[in-house]
């Protein structure tokens, strides 16, 4: 991870959110892809393709995939395109939190900073996880359990923001440069 400079952090004046409700804006932006994209995206797919039970079983090569960019590819999207936009997705507007770079403390996020934060946070977390499902499903079932573990890891990554001081930052926001702040605090 990228060392914290020597002395206080320019982002430490800033009201940097708690892991509570930065937990509640990625369950809200979560349901609300996941449940959009199965909705939409999976009857496609089924349509065009079916599944044959007797060669792949439920889990056919096309369904993995179609699992893979509704939990990774489209929350990378969705994520990316709010926070270059915005700095801040569905969720958390709703809970009232907000996206900013760490030094300069407070600092609207350049794109590139955007799209690479969502992409650890989506795409990067995820591949573990979709690895080990795909090695379980084609390959040995053991791998299934390895998959667990990945998500164990994928809790930890954001779980960081509990204890890391004195930015409350989470594995993702330590490689972009990034804290989220709390827009409901008064701030300068």
């Amino acid at each position: 991870m990228p060392p914290r400079p020597a002395g206080p952090h320019p982002a430490e004046s800033l009201p940097l959110a708690a892991f509570r409700p930065r937990a509640l804006a990625r369950l809200i932006d979560a349901g609300l892809v996941w449940a959009g994209g199965f909705a939409v995206l999976f009857p496609i797919v089924l349509a065009s393709i079916g599944v044959n039970k007797e060669e792949d079983g439920v889990w056919s090569t096309p369904v993995l995939w179609t699992t893979f960019i509704v939990v990774a590819v489209i929350p990378f999207l969705y994520e990316a395109i709010q926070l270059a936009v915005w700095g801040r997705t569905l969720g958390k507007r709703q809970v009232g939190l907000r996206v900013v770079l760490a030094d300069p403390a407070g600092d609207a996020l350049p794109i590139t900073t955007a799209v690479y934060r969502a992409a650890i946070n989506n795409l990067g977390y995820m591949l573990g996880i979709f690895l080990f499902l795909l090695l379980g499903v084609k390959v040995w079932s053991f791998f299934i359990f390895l998959m667990f573990v990945a998500a164990a890891g994928v809790f930890m990554a954001y779980a960081w923001s509990v204890w890391d001081r004195p930015l409350f930052q989470s594995i993702h926001d330590r490689y972009a440069g990034t804290v989220v702040v709390d827009d409901r605090a008064e701030w300068s």
